[in-house]
Parts: C-alpha cells; sequence; structure tokens
C-alpha cells in the first residue's frame, strides 16, 4: 500500500501543477518541446513509459535505470525551413541501481535580412538574420523500489536571436513504474519547470516556460515488440495523445511507426494533410560493433517531412 500512496501523490501534485495556468498559451523558449530521438520520433515520440536508452533524458529521465552498460548517442535533426538541430547525450550507469549522464543540444538557423522603408514595404535584403539555441543538462536516475525509479534533470538553457539572447535554467523530473502486469510499464514525467536568468530586453520581460505534464504506458508482451502510449497536456495548449509501435522482424532490423491526435496544427487545406501526425522509421542493431543505428521520418503535411537519424554507441 506505501508504494501505491507514493505514486498517488506524486501524480496528484503533477497534476495540480498543471491544473490552471494564466499564462497557457504565451509561453517562450518553445524549443524545449522540441526532442532529438531517432527512435522515439518514429514512435510519433510516445516514449515517457518506455525511455529505456541514453534518449531518455529527453522524454523520461528515470529511463536510465534501464540503461546497464555506457552508453552514447548522437542525433541530427533536418527540421523545417533549413532549420538543423542535433544532440549528444553521455549516460553512465554507476551500480545497478544509479545511473547519470550529461547531455546537450541544439538548434540554428539563418535568412536573409529584409529591409522596409517608411510605409514598410519591401526594399532590399542586407545580410542574414540568425537565430540559435542551446541547451546542455546533467541527469540523475535512481531505483527505489521494485515497482518505481526515480529520475530528474537539471538544463541550462541560452536562446539567441540576432543580437539579442536569453537564458534560463530549467527542471524535469520521472518516475518509472512496473505494473503488477509484468508487460506493461507506466511513466509520468514533468519537463521545463523553471526560472529565466537573463532577458531580451532591458525591460526584463519575463518568459513563461513550456512545462509539459505527460502520463505514458508502455506494453511489451513480447522481446520483439512494444506499444506505446503517451498523454500530453502542455501548459500553454489542449491536451493531445501520441501513439506508437516498434516490432523486431529480425534481430538486427526493427519498423516503427507512430501517431499524434494533435495533427490538425499543422493542416493547412493541401493534399498531404492526411500525413499530418504520422511518423516512420527503422532501426539497425549491429551488435558485431556496439552499435545502433536509427532513422526516422515525420509528416507535417503540406509543410514538409522532417527527417532524423540517430548513432548510439555501447561501451
Amino acid at each position: 500500500m506505501k508504494k501505491y500512496l507514493i505514486l498517488i501523490t506524486i501524480l496528484l501534485f503533477s497534476v495540480l501543477l498543471i491544473a490552471e495556468n494564466e499564462n497557457a498559451g504565451t509561453s517562450g523558449f518553445t524549443f524545449l518541446k522540441v526532442n532529438y530521438s531517432a527512435r522515439a520520433s518514429a514512435m510519433g515520440n510516445a516514449y515517457t513509459g518506455l525511455s529505456n536508452d541514453a534518449d531518455a533524458v529527453f522524454f523520461n529521465p528515470a529511463g536510465l535505470v534501464q540503461v546497464n552498460s555506457p552508453q552514447a548517442s548522437l542525433t541530427y535533426m533536418s527540421y523545417l525551413d533549413g532549420i538543423n538541430c542535433g544532440s549528444a547525450v553521455y549516460v553512465y550507469p554507476t551500480n545497478e541501481k544509479t545511473s547519470l549522464a550529461v547531455f546537450a543540444k541544439g538548434l540554428s538557423a539563418t535568412e536573409d535580412r529584409t529591409i522596409a522603408d517608411e510605409m514598410g514595404q519591401y526594399e532590399e535584403t542586407s545580410g542574414t538574420f540568425g537565430m540559435s539555441d542551446f541547451i546542455f543538462g546533467i541527469s540523475a536516475a535512481r531505483y527505489l523500489l521494485d515497482i518505481l525509479d526515480v529520475g530528474i534533470n537539471v538544463k541550462f538553457i541560452q536562446e539567441s536571436l540576432d543580437d539579442k539572447s536569453a537564458s534560463a535554467v530549467v527542471f524535469d523530473a520521472g518516475i518509472m513504474h512496473q505494473s503488477t502486469n509484468e508487460h506493461i510499464k507506466v511513466g509520468i514525467a514533468i519537463r521545463n519547470i523553471g526560472k529565466q536568468l537573463t532577458y531580451y530586453t532591458n525591460n526584463e520581460y519575463e518568459e513563461v516556460m513550456p512545462t509539459t505534464l505527460t502520463v505514458g504506458f508502455n506494453y511489451h508482451p513480447k522481446e520483439k515488440f512494444y506499444t506505446t502510449v503517451d498523454i500530453y497536456k502542455p501548459l500553454d495548449n489542449e491536451i493531445f495523445g501520441k501513439i506508437g509501435i516498434e516490432y523486431k522482424i529480425h534481430p538486427m532490423l526493427a519498423l516503427r511507426t507512430g501517431y499524434k491526435t494533435n495533427a490538425s496544427d499543422w493542416a493547412t487545406g493541401g493534399e498531404n494533410d492526411f500525413l499530418s501526425g504520422m511518423s516512420f522509421g527503422t532501426g539497425f542493431d549491429l551488435n558485431k560493433y556496439n552499435l545502433i543505428m536509427d532513422y526516422a521520418i515525420v509528416s507535417y503535411g503540406d509543410l514538409g517531412f522532417v527527417n532524423q537519424i540517430s548513432v548510439k554507441y555501447l561501451f
């Protein structure tokens, strides 16, 4: 009973954190919502209840306890509008009950700077206009009980827009619960709770962090098969869901697919709207070389496709 009281208390506390927010719809540092992992992306980013590799730092840090040996992960993502993104993670299990990790991720983009006249009419271009975002973080995860692991991230953020910049420090916290059914795990994560440190302007206008509560379920009836479901509740948006499937058709090859229910966010009325929110991918387990390679393609309807590739090395 005590174990379940712990879980209930954490869940209720999480719900209270996101129940009401007068700043809904006005959050800043929105790039925090973009997570990098080709495996997770192929599964619709429904990863909170799975998170059993280095990329757990981006979804549910409690999942790092499942990493049994040191692991490094690199991801590159070609995002919309020529935005380039990347991440690096290193996980080190100190013993059977504790894992530590360090990670970094960022994005950058440039475009032509346009010059307008006094009437607001376009005149010409002059040089380029750039933006960049960078995150550095540390993670710790700990086995507490046979049914409960916990984890936390601390992240420093630097965001730049042309010659202006702002910074913040944020926290993530998560739990991983093994249910009485050995095939089902439940993950709960609260992400991006924090405080702005520096500001874009001298008036110190403070951005609201894009805090999100996620509850995820992982059904793993066979070694070859995973089904995952996540329920997301951002402070600045409506609740939505994600679903993912992974099936290993060969010890070296996995196929994946996923879907996000907020696909209408990218609907523009074009012929590719029916693909919005869908994702597909593959995974190659090169055990001989201690390498895992993952690829994902995600559809944003007529806005285009996003590609990700991840490489993991198992020490």
